[in-house]
């Protein structure tokens, strides 16, 4: 009896919901920089006592997340919606000028190295299936895959739900101590740290050293909360 084949086992293991990951950093650095900024902005104009900027702060991490998570729902549908007119476009071409789409994509494969005469017999396999073909011209024209598109739904909750933990970091020493100050300094020490480890957790998934996107991801939020900090104590 014939051994089947084993198919060999994948070794190196790709980054899985790459948008996903993109998401929720961006929506945890977004809700930690903004809410920080935030705080730190109405500290410096309020001196009348913590209650109020409790208040202001929690208000404003309910109102980013939901923001976030609608403007998640409407950049996943605005993406769906781009690709379903690029495929109907190009579905239309195929069907008008279906040897100008074969040329294009024996060009593409020439460029990749092949012969003409192995360019023609891929593209002469490939356009014998019109699914196939317009994935083909999808993918290698435009750069665009229904594979690689994100539910919109989902994609608007992990931005929504990343907003509400990050400007949750900020804001937690204010719901805990009891004098602005104190509040302030736990805020801003608290916040660093977290900006540093997820800036050194994006690097780490996307192949950078984690020491120098956490830096970076620090500065930037340093720098949007001491903006801020400064706008409120000259008003």
């Amino acid at each position: 009896m014939a051994q089947l084949r084993q198919v060999p086992r994948e070794i190196h293991k790709h980054i899985r919901a790459r948008s996903y990951i993109g998401g929720s950093a961006l929506g945890v650095s977004d809700g930690l920089v903004t809410n920080l900024a935030f705080l730190s902005g109405f500290a410096a104009i309020e001196s009348g006592g913590i209650s109020l900027i409790q208040v202001a702060g929690l208000a404003s991490m309910l109102a980013g997340a939901i923001s976030m998570f609608f403007s998640g729902v409407l950049a996943g549908r605005s993406e769906y919606e781009l690709f379903q007119a690029d495929k109907k476009r190009e579905a239309g071409e195929i069907e008008q000028e279906p040897e100008e789409e074969k040329g294009e994509l024996r060009a593409f494969y020439v460029a990749k190295g092949l012969t003409p005469e192995e360019a023609e017999k891929i593209v002469g396999r490939i356009a014998s299936n019109k699914e196939k073909f317009l994935e083909d011209i999808l993918m290698h024209e435009l750069h665009v895959h229904q594979a690689k598109l994100s539910n919109p739904i989902k994609m608007g909750g992990v931005i929504g739900l990343s907003f509400l933990v990050g400007a949750l970091i900020p804001l937690v020493p204010f719901l805990l101590l009891t004098t602005v100050t104190l509040a302030l300094l736990g805020s801003a020490l608290t916040s660093a740290l977290f900006l540093f480890l997820v800036g050194a957790w994006k690097g780490r998934v996307v192949g950078r050293k984690p020491w120098r996107s956490g830096l970076e991801t620090f500065l930037i939020g340093a720098a949007a909360a001491s903006i801020l900090y400064l706008i409120g104590g000259f008003l």
